[in-house]
């Protein structure tokens, strides 16, 4: 018999790691809604299977003992409610240096109010889960959502089972991203006006999850040996996001048959430790016109994100260097530095450049802008 809901609840054993650091705890809120009124249909595994994914990957990282798990697989409407969802926070007992995670993927959309969870028994704003999350008192919260609106109908899926190996000690990474830390970070998977998609079926086989937290997780996993900052998860998973967007559907993609197209996916972080301010120089470039072959950098400023470039076709971050021509940004030629000025503008944080290079010839490139 199938129950309505799955929770899988760890206690936490107490861990003295030195005599200067109390135990601690990462509570991990793992949330799929595959409610029927969801609509998920044949996406269904990859809600799964992003939960399957993300669990492992906490395990993975941390001590069983350091990790109190709470898993809802929401399976019928009746849980699919913000109060279900909030209860869940009122079970954990957290002490001053614990850590909080939630995640969440399922349906998710906007109003006047601002983002919210869309679940059969209605919106779980995220301000409000968020209030509900600090009111635990905790050193850290992170909250990170996969939230996605394609719809369809009437397909069963089995989760698939993951390895797990827990460690001694919480990995260098989690521990850098979850027990060091203090404040919040608030990241959702899609900007404001876009959607969150599913990695493209393949014929024969289950689907492997959504764009988002497949590119997040082996992130997390590359990096799990690494001390790395929120800054620097962000950056990364941003970049993967946006070409695994672009690889998977070329020609853009829509929630529904009729949508508008939709030709890119942009990570959207509300605020994490270490999150850029909002000012100085957002790109880092200084250019100046190239006579109708487009704008020619004439600097790129120290410690800027024109020194952090990812170039795509040879999967690595490089950076741009004076002489280097922009003749495109986003598609569109720049063919001198007042289109460049424009372009920059109108783009997403996340921004395709065409550059030339005198000794390489043309590149691609991908520059996640400051702000």
């Amino acid at each position: 018999m199938q129950l309505s809901f799955r929770v899988l609840l760890a206690v936490p054993l107490i861990l003295f790691l030195s005599q200067s650091l109390p135990a601690q705890t990462l509570h991990a809120i793992v949330v799929g809604d595959i409610s029927p009124s969801a609509g998920w249909g044949k996406y269904t595994s990859a809600v799964a299977m992003d939960l399957t994914l993300v669990s492992s990957t906490i395990s993975n990282n941390m001590p069983e003992q350091q990790i109190n798990f709470i898993r809802l697989e929401i399976e019928e409407d009746e849980f699919s409610s913000p109060q279900h969802l909030l209860n869940s926070v009122d079970l954990l007992d957290v002490r001053p240096n614990d850590a909080i995670l939630f995640y969440f993927s399922g349906h998710g959309s906007t109003d006047d109010k601002g983002h919210h969870f869309l679940l059969a028994q209605g919106k779980l704003y995220r301000q409000d889960l968020l209030a509900k999350l600090n009111s635990k008192k905790a050193r850290f919260v992170a909250l990170v959502s996969d939230c996605c609106n394609t719809r369809s109908d009437g397909y069963m899926y089995a989760a698939p089972n993951m390895f797990i190996e827990h460690p001694r000690v919480p990995t260098p990474l989690f521990k850098r991203l979850f027990m060091d830390p203090t404040g919040v970070a608030d990241i959702n998977s899609s900007s404001p006006g876009e959607s969150a998609f599913f990695a493209p079926l393949e014929p024969g086989m289950g689907s492997p999850g959504s764009i988002f937290t497949l590119e997040w997780i082996v992130w997390l996993d590359l990096e799990r040996r690494n001390s790395r900052t929120w800054d620097e998860m962000v950056r990364a998973v941003s970049l993967k996001v946006h070409t695994s967007f672009r690889d998977h559907y070329p020609k853009g993609a829509s929630i529904a048959k009729g949508a508008p197209l939709q030709t890119q996916q942009n990570v959207f972080p509300l605020r994490y430790p270490g999150m850029p301010t909002t000012e100085g120089p957002r790109t880092g470039l200084i250019v100046r016109d190239f006579p109708g072959r487009g704008a020619v950098i004439t600097e790129v400023s120290t410690g800027s994100p024109a020194t952090q470039v990812f170039f795509i076709k040879q999967d690595k971050f490089i950076t741009l260097k004076p002489q280097q021509v922009v003749i495109a940004i986003n598609g569109k030629s720049t063919p001198n530095t007042e289109a460049v000025v424009q372009a920059v503008k109108q783009s997403p944080q996340i921004m395709r450049l065409t550059i030339r290079d005198a000794n390489t010839g043309s590149m691609d490139v991908l520059l996640r802008m400051k702000y």
